[in-house]
């Protein structure tokens, strides 16, 4: 099963092809049918071989989703009931669930309502026990500890999916039956209440933490404009337009989108996706991938393709839908007047927020 990604006009798609390939059953009605809980399929024909398209458009993969955050029991149990739903429709088409891909990188969610879209191939016929046991693993590596449901639900599917002589349908109707109609969980950490300044700190004191926060800082003319100057061990995104602040990136991956509790780099404009691309270092090397964006990732003026990686140097533009930046790896960030005033609003409240931990 070879693996690639397409774009076409504003539709993305994960491709898989098989070769001497063969029409079945399963296949006919995967294409002819919107099946609830299956990614829509289309198949194009090449001599004997086949490429079925499954549509990921505003779609996230779950390898990716986690990431970026632990899994809480609301986001463990809407996986179950996708996975639920989606077998009840294997059983009503008459679909081998074993055609199922429980890779999390085949395992689709729309990030805002972690409503689950799963891939079925029809050529494939994997061990869906070997399937479970691996994807109920992954989960536990994932889980929110301090969350005691999501903690006691994965561990219950993973002593379920290691029994012997066990299937996709028998675990999920085991789960259902033991499952109590509970009020509906919060997400956990989507709405936090923002750190306020400490109460009772000494002018004084405030005013020198600030300064120490602020030594790296140092003032800088360019044009007849002061700005400051930062140094930063990592890449830096220099915004081409002052309505959007610029970005250092210090860590291995940082993902850019509009999705601000999940995201790295927060950007607020029209045509930003909630995930729209990522930059990672791998062995001193920086790379700039697009996420399944609907309006796309660009390097240099040209468009990446759906997952599609592509190394970035310093001097490189790139773009996020009509957003622009200059790469910029000589450690330096300069801050525009906007981007000044929000860095100095952010370093007070972070200040605040440290005197107030001490006091605790």
């Amino acid at each position: 099963m070879k693996t690639s990604y397409k774009r076409e006009l504003d539709h993305n798609y994960l491709i898989l092809e098989q070769e001497e390939f063969q029409s079945n059953y399963q296949a006919g009605m995967l294409i002819k049918n919107r099946i609830p809980g299956l990614l829509e399929c289309t198949l194009s024909r090449m001599d004997k071989d086949a490429a079925f398209y499954y549509e990921i458009t505003s779609r996230q993969n779950l390898c990716l989703v986690l990431e970026r955050r632990r899994l809480t029991v609301f986001q463990l149990e809407a996986l179950l009931d996708g996975l639920l739903r989606t077998a009840e429709s294997c059983e009503e088409y008459l679909l081998d669930t074993r055609a199922l891909l429980l890779d999390p990188d085949y395992i689709y969610l729309d990030p805002d309502t972690w409503e689950f879209s799963f891939c079925l191939f029809p050529c494939y016929e994997g061990d869906m026990k070997s399937g479970l046991l691996e994807l109920a693993e992954y989960l536990l590596d994932r889980l929110d500890k301090e969350d005691p449901g999501a903690v006691a639900l994965g561990y219950e599917f993973y002593r379920m999916a290691g029994e012997e002589n066990t299937s996709l349908e028998q675990i999920l109707t085991k789960w259902k039956s033991t499952k109590k109609p509970e009020e509906k969980t919060e997400e956990a950490g989507d709405e936090t209440e923002e750190v306020k300044e400490a109460p009772g700190a000494e002018p004084d004191v405030q005013a020198a933490q600030i300064q120490a926060v602020m030594e790296p800082l140092q003032h800088h003319s360019e044009r007849g404009e002061t700005t400051f100057l930062k140094k930063t061990p990592g890449l830096v995104l220099r915004s081409e337009n002052p309505s959007y602040p610029s970005m250092e990136i210090t860590g291995e991956q940082f993902v850019i989108g509009k999705k601000k509790d999940v995201v790295d780099g927060f950007i607020k404009a029209r045509g930003i996706s909630r995930f729209h691309g990522k930059i990672s270092k791998e062995n001193g090397i920086y790379y700039l991938t697009d996420l399944n964006s609907t309006n796309g990732t660009f390097l240099n003026g040209g468009r990446l393709e759906v997952n599609e990686k592509a190394r970035i140097r310093s001097g490189d533009h790139v773009g996020f839908a009509d957003v622009k930046y200059v790469v910029d790896l000589s450690g330096e960030l300069l801050y525009n007047k906007n981007e000044r005033e929000e860095t100095f609003s952010g370093l007070i409240s972070r200040t605040a927020g440290k005197e107030k931990q001490n006091d605790i």
